[in-house]
């Protein structure tokens, strides 16, 4: 039986990706906790914690294979432990005398988040690749579409003319940070919790410290100056990266469905014959990437508040803080996965319209080149009088649905200041887009040093 989306047959890869439903399985997760207690074994083996032959068993038994999950199942109804079910089970499977060697000196925290730390490297790894494979199918946008003008808005409304290369690169750009963010910050965040009972390592004697380093370098994660079962710290920058990221997705996914607008229409995510828009609208071609990496970004930072409130552990261990990552941590990186993938699709195929976009840098009749108006004015005028005889002009224009340059030569001054043919070579839209290009050009060649 699903519950969740995440698992439902029909729409988790509207929500997820399989590769990282995989990473963070049930039979996964259970595999990365039988991963750390062969490591903790082999470590205390090769220390002389324990017997070397027991170590070298217990880690050739420490497979999923043979493990009766109904039998975790049961034993956790009776006993509420999350994790003396499944070690039940592993000794079980094992079937020597060595068995009574398999956690010792280990606590269940060492175990869960150290299992934890193990997917959320998978799952680091595969949203590092994903954010680079989008940056690489979106770059050619950047070089494409360079000089190709359309209208700059801001507050809602048209403002200026700006190119939509110059566009692109600001959410390539972003997204490139994200991906600067997620490099920087592995190190820190990807290391074990083996511990012990409260942090001291006391089970284990003076070989503590060693016997976490060597179970560390077994694994591949990272070891940690001190005990982190109460700093949640690193478990909460995971879930803000996350969340960075999930929300650059979100910005661009929405202004990709604004654009796509009817009314607007400059650009659009792809459109494949068999994709239906609606039950009951046969034209409809409805924005289903771009909707799902809005809807996803909301969860996700709705998950990452979860992480910073579990930040509040109370002493050496609290687990009414702590179980809430188990909850959110593999739904966070699993719809990320998704919202990325919804991105990728999106912009390998986006559909751009430029003759629409040169269509709407003339909607308003003049009106957005009205600040290289006032500049032009402003060679034969003072500046603040330049201004107000174009918003003069302006207003009438807007109340109007008249031209600029119609309303200006009207202005008293104008026509002593300047020809109607320099204020028309002013307005048009292709002369004022500043460095725009140039944006481009520079977050192009940042991209290709990034993802090289």
């Amino acid at each position: 039986m699903s519950v969740h989306f995440i698992d439902n047959s029909v729409f988790q890869d509207s929500v997820s990706t399989p590769r990282m439903r995989e990473i963070f399985d049930e039979q996964t997760m259970f595999q990365r906790w039988l991963d750390v207690e062969r490591a903790i074994a082999l470590a205390s083996g090769e220390l002389g914690i324990i017997p070397k032959a027991a170590a070298e068993r217990i880690a050739a038994h420490a497979k999923m294979d043979g493990i009766d999950l109904d039998a975790v199942k049961a034993h956790g109804k009776v006993t509420g432990h999350s994790l003396l079910g499944l070690l039940k089970e592993f000794r079980r499977v094992i079937n020597h005398d060595d068995a009574r060697y398999v956690h010792w000196g280990a606590t269940t925290q060492d175990i869960i988040d150290t299992g934890m730390m193990l997917m959320v490297r998978d799952a680091y790894a595969l949203i590092e690749e994903q954010i680079a494979e989008t940056l690489r199918h979106a770059r050619p946008l950047l070089k494409t579409y360079r000089d190709t003008v359309m209208v700059g808005r801001t507050h809602g409304g048209h403002a200026l003319p700006i190119t939509f290369g110059m566009k692109a690169a600001s959410w390539l750009d972003e997204m490139g940070r994200n991906l600067v963010r997620w490099r920087a910050a592995k190190e820190r965040i990807l290391v074990v919790d083996i511990v012990g009972a409260v942090g001291t390592f006391a089970s284990w004697g003076d070989a503590g410290f060693a016997l976490q380093q060597r179970s560390a370098e077994i694994l591949g994660l990272g070891a940690p100056l001190s005990p982190w079962p109460s700093s949640r710290d690193r478990v909460a920058e995971a879930a803000t990266l996350c969340a960075l990221t999930s929300g650059t997705a979100s910005r661009i996914s929405k202004e990709i469905y604004n654009l796509a607008k009817t009314e607007v229409r400059e650009i659009e995510e792809p459109f494949t014959m068999g994709k239906v828009g609606s039950s009951t609208m046969p034209h409809k071609r409805n924005p289903i990437h771009t909707e799902w990496s809005i809807v996803l970004d909301r969860i996700i930072r709705g998950d990452t508040a979860v992480s910073l409130e579990a930040m509040g552990v109370e002493n050496e261990r609290d687990a009414s803080h702590w179980k809430a990552e188990w909850i959110i941590v593999p739904e966070i990186f699993c719809m990320l996965s998704g919202s990325l993938a919804h991105l990728d699709a999106t912009l390998s195929g986006l559909w751009v319209h430029p003759e629409r976009m040169e269509a709407n840098t003339r909607m308003l009749k003049g009106l957005l080149l009205s600040e290289r108006a006032m500049f032009v004015l402003a060679q034969s005028m003072p500046l603040p009088e330049a201004h107000e005889t174009v918003y003069q002009a302006s207003v009438r224009a807007f109340d109007n649905d008249t031209a600029l340059i119609d309303e200006l030569m009207q202005e008293k001054g104008v026509a002593a200041a300047c020809t109607r043919e320099d204020i028309e070579a002013a307005l048009d839209p292709k002369s004022y887009v500043g460095l725009a290009g140039e944006i481009a050009d520079r977050v192009g060649a940042h991209i290709d040093e990034l993802v090289k």
